[in-house]
């Protein structure tokens, strides 16, 4: 399996240079003229800034925190690092969920009205 690694100084693998790559050039070619572009090049190039300079955000993000987490292990507070990571998996339980209420069963919902959980 490949992995997309984002590196603590927002260096990214080259999976992920590719998979950027494929994303901006098929938004590029669908999105082009609604972007007022002059032309598929310019707008892959304006998508493919954008989405580097998200996910390296991200990744940038998600390494601190997970340096964070290692450092107050490694400094004897692992019980702040366990509190934290259940607060993350809380809020992502919850985001999840609120998701699925919407999404499949609510308004304008993919499960024809069913609950999926």
């Amino acid at each position: 399996m490949k992995a997309f690694v984002v590196g603590p100084r927002v260096e990214m693998s080259n999976d992920l240079h590719s998979l950027i790559n494929c994303i901006s050039e098929r938004a590029a070619e669908v999105k082009w003229r609604g972007m007022l572009a002059t032309d598929v090049i310019d707008a892959k190039g304006v998508i493919k800034t954008m989405t580097t300079n998200s996910l390296g955000i991200l990744g940038a993000r998600a390494n601190a925190e997970c340096l964070e987490d290692r450092l107050d292990i490694m400094v004897g507070d692992g019980k702040a690092a366990f509190c934290r990571r259940r607060s993350a998996d809380a809020a992502n339980r919850e985001a999840y969920e609120e998701y699925s209420r919407h999404y499949c069963s609510g308004d304008g919902g993919h499960a024809g009205g069913r609950s999926r959980t």
